[in-house]
């Protein structure tokens, strides 16, 4: 990371937790598991049911890229006190097998910062704890305050 990081981890899961989850979260069923300001990292679980699967048992490629997108997105902001968005603004997805519904984990870090350009890298691990598919992603910051005020 560049700059110190605003708030501790305990602080950020703590501010993700004092607001009911919205829009993707709530739907993907994520809850924050670790977050760690300092390096840039975040762990998520996500409790996905058959809804999220294909005509053949697996989850939909579309749904784990979101898992993905949403673990990057928090080991990018957390650090920064959730003062800034983090848009997409390209991602490579790799599926490395097919993935049953249940209960995944998600993991991003942050792996290199460019001015408010900012570069990641995730994992996702299936109901057995296998990984299922890795991601590589650049965003940009955008300053927003969604999660309301730093804490004390």
């Amino acid at each position: 990371m560049t700059q110190a990081p605003e708030l501790t981890g305990d602080q950020a899961i703590a501010m993700m937790r004092r607001r009911p989850p919205v829009g993707a979260a709530r739907l993907l069923g994520s809850e924050p598991l670790a977050i760690d300001t300092e390096r840039g990292f975040a762990r998520l679980t996500h409790q996905v049911g058959e809804e999220f699967c294909t005509e053949y048992g697996v989850l939909q490629g579309g749904f784990l890229t979101a898992m993905l997108d949403e673990a990057m997105a928090i080991a990018a902001v957390a650090p920064r006190g959730f003062r800034y968005a983090v848009p997409t603004l390209e991602m490579k997805t790799n599926y490395l097998h097919p993935v049953k519904p249940g209960r995944l984990v998600s993991e991003g870090q942050v792996v290199r910062i460019e001015g408010r350009v900012i570069y990641l890298d995730g994992r996702l691990y299936d109901p057995v704890g296998e990984l299922a598919a890795t991601a590589s992603a650049t965003g940009r910051f955008f300053a927003v305050d969604f999660l309301g005020p730093t804490p004390p």
